[in-house]
């Protein structure tokens, strides 16, 4: 009976070998197809077309008979104990007004805006402005459209859509996108 058992293992094993060297040539031929539709239609006859595996159905025919042979112990019923569960707190980056506009990535607690005053208003050769800021940071002007800046005036600088910054002041209804040189 085990000499049987173990000769039907092997044949379904090597079938399931032959299977999957069969499955990948036609998985090679798909993928070399240049439209896109007929490439999907070809997966999809594939996966239409796929038996369970061997190897998943020996598996499954092994657990049962290991099911089948061993004795179930008496199930007794157990109290189980309330179990505490602590908070989970999310590691963040500590960020500062010194940090703002250097970050790659959109973090939660990231600064929403600043406020400064310029120190300095200075055009590059395509006529936008390269402003230094009281807390040290230079921001250059990202879009050609119009804005008036001057020395002393207190602007804010806030996160606009995608990681893109706006410049602009309370005075003003305008903003204009802006970039962090340093």
């Amino acid at each position: 009976m085990r000499l049987s058992l173990i000769a039907a293992g092997i044949i379904l094993m090597s079938a399931n070998a032959y299977a999957n060297t069969n499955l990948g040539q036609q998985l090679s031929i798909c993928a070399a197809k240049t439209d896109k539709t007929v490439r999907l239609t070809c997966y999809d006859e594939l996966a239409a077309n796929a038996k369970p595996s061997a190897q998943i159905i020996t598996t499954a025919k092994t657990t049962e008979i290991a099911l089948l042979e061993t004795p179930k112990p008496p199930v007794t019923p157990s109290v189980v104990a309330p179990v505490a569960v602590a908070p989970v707190v999310a590691s963040s980056q500590v960020l500062s007004v010194d940090d703002f506009g250097l970050q790659k990535k959109v973090i939660e607690d990231e600064v929403e805006k600043i406020y400064s005053e310029v120190i300095s208003v200075k055009k590059d050769a395509l006529g936008a402005f390269v402003i230094t800021l009281s807390n040290g940071q230079v921001w250059k002007q990202s879009n050609s459209k119009y804005y008036k800046i001057k020395k002393g005036q207190r602007i804010f600088i806030e996160t606009g859509a995608l990681n893109s910054f706006l410049l602009g002041s309370d005075e003003r209804n305008a903003t204009t996108r802006v970039r962090r040189l340093k």
